[in-house]
């Protein structure tokens, strides 16, 4: 039988309660952001309260996954073991067109060029645990 998402946060340090509902939104292939309900200021990392207004009242909504690169760079060097194997890997800084700068890569096999203010969007690949994780794919 397979394990649920949230069996599989107790045994992976990447989901924790607070950010199980970003996982399952990501098992469903869809982006989820916080957003303040006061102020509709969208919020990542994950917060317990508004960095706009300080209200804490924060719901977790569909975003559209898209957005601009912001910035990039390459990482030559595996700092961590799913690197093994698949390096170099272009590195992005995403804005998306909520207004929040997301930090990622480019999917595997995107090796074409990233600049800066490329537009991308959202695609999920999965970690060897099978945890969903955000990549972005530049719009041609």
């Amino acid at each position: 039988m397979t394990p649920t998402l949230a069996e599989t946060a107790r045994a992976t340090p990447l989901v924790d309660e607070r950010s199980l509902p970003f996982f399952e939104a990501a098992e469903r292939g869809v982006l989820a952001l916080q957003r303040c309900e006061a102020c509709r200021t969208f919020l990542h990392p994950v917060r317990g309260r508004c960095t706009s207004c300080g209200d804490t009242r924060i719901a977790w909504v569909d975003a559209s996954g898209r957005g601009r690169v912001w910035s990039h760079g390459r990482l030559r060097r595996s700092y961590l073991p799913e690197h093994e194997g698949v390096l170099p890997l272009a590195l992005v800084l995403v804005e998306l067109d909520e207004g929040v700068r997301f930090a990622s890569r480019l999917a595997s096999g995107d090796d074409t060029l990233v600049r800066t203010g490329d537009r991308v969007a959202v695609v999920f690949e999965r970690l060897a645990d099978g945890t969903p994780v955000p990549v972005f794919r530049r719009e041609v």
